[in-house]
Formats: C-alpha cells, structure tokens, sequence
C-alpha cells in the first residue's frame, strides 16, 4: 500500500513571506536566493525540520519563478 503524500499548508505569516520573497529576487538581483533568506529571515531562516524544509523549498519555487 502507498502512503498518501501528506499536504503542507502555509500559515498566514509564511504566506507573507512568500511575497516578500517575489519582491525581493527583483530588488536584489545580484543576490542568490540563500543571501536573500538571510537578510529576510536572520541567519537561520529555515528550520532543519520536515516542515521547515518545504517552506524553504516553496521559497525557492516562488524566487526562482521571479527571476525567469
């Protein structure tokens, strides 16, 4: 039997982040995306958790997206 891919959602505070994010890949255009997660975030912006990975990688999905 197949596990069921569990869904992952935002909390309203990452949802704004993610704007932020957008913004900042064209406001910082020379920077990559991990130098735009810390000065976003602080020097830890994600988590080393299973939750704090996706986010990191919905960021990713959103600043590349920008970028294109």
């Amino acid at each position: 039997m197949r596990k069921k891919k569990q869904s992952f959602e935002l909390t309203f505070e990452q949802t704004e982040m993610l704007g932020k994010f957008g913004g900042a890949s064209s406001d910082y255009p020379k920077l990559s995306f991990e130098e735009v997660a810390r000065k976003l975030l602080g020097p830890m912006p994600f988590k080393a958790t299973k939750k704090g990975k996706q986010f990191e990688k919905v960021c990713r999905e959103v600043f590349d997206g920008e970028r294109e």
